[in-house]
């Protein structure tokens, strides 16, 4: 049984983007990162933020054996965002903003403009395999200005890194390479860097597997080659989120609550936003927690706004509209599955409030 934890938007992935835009001279409205602040303020030359997805702090614990560069200059553990899910916690590290500020809060959110659940980065409609709409829903609706486009504008060099975006990369190695390059060149700069691992191996055989180990081997051997490489830089190691093993349950298996729906759940399985038919709350509310009151928090629209769930900030114009009637907080290891009951889940899950999901490693080396 896991139990739930609140995230610290003070000392979170937030906070370190915060303390980026300060360093180099751009706007910013949160709390910065204090251990950050301090290493920026020696005055490297290169300042390089590397996030693997999925190395949360409790998965690099659990494969410390083949992580101890990693383990060795890890300085403290800081707070993902909530949810703790890629789409919700890499805008927030590229942005400096809370997913209340941003509106990206999970994987499938409700748009009705074309009343359909949508996958932000995919631009396909949830739990199917075709195109939402003929243009880009989410980059439309929910536009934003990255940490990239931020220093650009204060006349520094920054740079992005990723499988999809900006320069791109298909490995852990081409990624450090890219790395080297860039911290070559003349003037300060800001590179950040995204890859996948170990998170796309988590999601389909476990947190434990042997391919997971392997994935975290090959991040902490690369990043050690690159960091002996580097002269006058930087670099920050962290993750969007950590992941659980999860126990599945079909909501087809449900119909006292599927039957009192509007429409499928949307966010992500462990931070559902559920709309309710008129006149049903209350039969959903009983029905739900009757079944999954030992492993979810059910908060309703009005709770998820006054605890500043998914932090605080001026919210996104269409932040409210993503929040459902009621907002359900995985807390244990049960997984909502919303669609047919053959649908082969994933093992390995995030976007729930347990400490495993929350908490992610900063991680620094000086060169």
């Amino acid at each position: 049984m896991y139990k739930y934890i609140p995230v610290n938007y003070d000392e979170s992935l937030v906070s370190l983007a915060c303390s980026v835009l300060k360093h180099f001279g751009a706007p910013y409205t949160h709390c910065t990162l204090e251990e950050f602040d301090k290493l920026l303020a020696k005055g490297y030359k290169n300042v390089v933020v590397m996030l693997f997805d999925g190395m949360g702090t409790a998965i690099l614990e659990k494969h410390k054996r083949v992580a101890p560069f990693l383990i060795e200059h890890n300085i403290r553990r800081i707070s993902s965002v909530f949810p703790p899910t890629t789409t919700a916690a890499t805008t927030s590290i590229e942005t400096g903003l809370t997913p209340c500020e941003h509106g990206w809060l999970g994987w499938a959110l409700y748009f009705k403009e074309v009343d359909k659940n949508v996958c932000l980065f995919t631009n396909t409609e949830f739990g199917k395999d075709e195109i939402a709409a003929d243009y880009p829903v989410a980059k439309t609706a929910i536009p934003f200005d990255n940490l990239e486009t931020k220093i650009r504008k204060t006349g520094k060099q920054a740079y992005f890194v990723s499988k999809h975006a900006g320069i791109t990369t298909d490995s852990v190695q081409t990624t450090c390479n890219i790395v080297r390059e860039l911290c070559e060149k003349e003037g300060e700069k800001y590179i950040y860097c995204y890859w996948n691992q170990p998170d796309h191996d988590m999601h389909d055989f476990g947190t434990t597997h042997a391919s997971v180990t392997e994935q975290i081997r090959l991040i902490n051997d690369e990043v050690e080659t690159l960091c002996k490489d580097l002269k006058d830089t930087l670099v920050i190691v962290t993750a969007d989120h950590g992941l659980i093993d999860a126990e599945w349950k079909s909501l087809c298996d449900y119909p006292e609550i599927a039957d009192c729906l509007e429409r499928v759940p949307s966010i992500e399985s462990r931070a559902m936003s559920i709309f309710v038919k008129k006149g049903r709350g209350t039969e959903f509310e009983k029905a739900f927690n009757a079944a999954f009151g030992k492993d979810y928090i059910l908060l309703s629209h009005d709770e998820v706004l006054e605890c500043n769930l998914f932090g605080d900030g001026k919210p996104n114009a269409r932040f409210e509209d993503f929040v459902g009637d009621y907002v359900a907080i995985a807390t244990g290891k049960t997984c909502i599955n919303p669609f047919a009951p053959d649908e082969e889940p994933f093992i390995g899950m995030h976007a729930g409030a347990s400490e495993d999901e929350t908490f992610v490693p900063f991680i620094a080396i000086e060169t």
